[in-house]
């Protein structure tokens, strides 16, 4: 059993007109998403910006309402708040925003900011709380002086590491980064996620990282969905998506990765201009007249595209026939 299983999750934000102030349509932010996230594992959730990333993340830890569908932990849908109190899911819940300083109080010293989780879930007393929070500093990489001081007194990368460490001090089962390293310089980029990866080591956490860098995305996990306009487009593996992306738009954005081997730097403009030729010229094709994504087909056992219906018509009389050879 997965630790936690989204299934056709929606989030639609109404558009009100005419006199009567009523619904005249909605924003399909996020529209039937579905994955699963299995104990101690990565899973890359990938996309522009506006692809709705960020609000299946919040709908599933609880800061935006999802409209229709489940957010499933230990069998239970908590998207229904009864059963977020029971299951004890936002101790076992936790989020890394992407503006790691408007997400930090200012008016707090960081002692306070890590010791804020611990005060709502564990009670401890004033000693093991800072015990607790000097502990928390030392995973991260911070001297004990930090403790007494303010956000604004750190670096970027710093406290991005304090907020890892606020979400790590419940010892939370899945933590959500939502691009916990976008605002970052590369070599602080690096320190941040080599941080994340050895705490998932020491504590077995799942992460939900959300990005839309693929070359992070590639370093941090093991099955990845690309997303865009509300739906997911692509699922598989790593391999499956970098070796055999079949999306238009996840073709996109791997052409999109920047080349470092200054030597093929022509080859790779090339093929990048290429790629977005024939997006331009067939993006039609693989969005309805809605210009909303196709149901995902199963082309592989880990591999499911949002194919066009002309195409995913063939890999479902592909599959026929290799059933009726067997």
């Amino acid at each position: 059993m997965s630790l936690i299983e989204i299934k056709d999750l929606k989030v639609h934000y109404p558009i009100r007109g005419g006199f009567w102030n009523r619904v005249v349509d909605n924003v399909k932010a996020v529209d039937g998403v579905t994955f699963n996230i299995e104990a101690g594992e990565t899973y890359g959730l990938v996309g522009e910006s506006g692809s709705g990333k960020s609000t299946t993340a919040k709908a599933i830890i609880g800061l935006e309402k999802a409209t229709s569908g489940s957010v499933m932990y230990k069998g239970k849908d908590v998207t229904k708040g009864e059963n977020r109190r029971k299951l004890d899911y936002n101790h076992d819940v936790q989020m890394i925003f992407q503006d790691s300083l408007s997400s930090l109080n200012p008016r707090k010293r960081i002692e306070d900011v890590i010791a804020e989780p611990l005060r709502n879930f564990e009670h401890l007393d004033k000693e093991q709380e800072k015990l607790r929070v000097l502990q928390l500093l030392d995973i991260v990489g911070l001297d004990a002086d930090a403790l007494y001081k303010y956000p604004h007194q750190f670096s970027g990368g710093q406290r991005q590491r304090i907020g890892v460490a606020r979400a790590v001090a419940t010892h939370p089962k899945l933590i959500i980064a939502d691009e916990p390293v976008s605002a970052l310089d590369l070599s602080v980029q690096a320190q941040v996620l080599n941080f994340m990866k050895k705490i998932q080591r020491q504590f077995g956490i799942s992460y939900l990282f959300i990005s839309h860098d693929l070359g992070v995305v590639r370093h941090m996990c093991k099955n990845i969905a690309i997303m865009t306009r509300g739906r997911i487009v692509e699922v598989g593996t790593r391999d499956d998506i970098y070796n055999n992306p079949m999306h238009i738009y996840t073709k996109r954005l791997l052409a999109a990765i920047p080349e470092t081997n200054v030597n093929h730097r022509d080859e790779h403009r090339k093929h990048r201009l290429e790629i977005e030729k024939i997006y331009q010229e067939q993006q039609s094709t693989y969005y309805d007249k809605d210009g909303m994504a196709f149901p995902l087909v199963k082309v592989s056992p880990t591999h499911s595209v949002a194919l066009p219906p002309h195409l995913a018509k063939e890999f479902e009389q592909q599959s026929e026939n290799e059933g009726v050879n067997v």
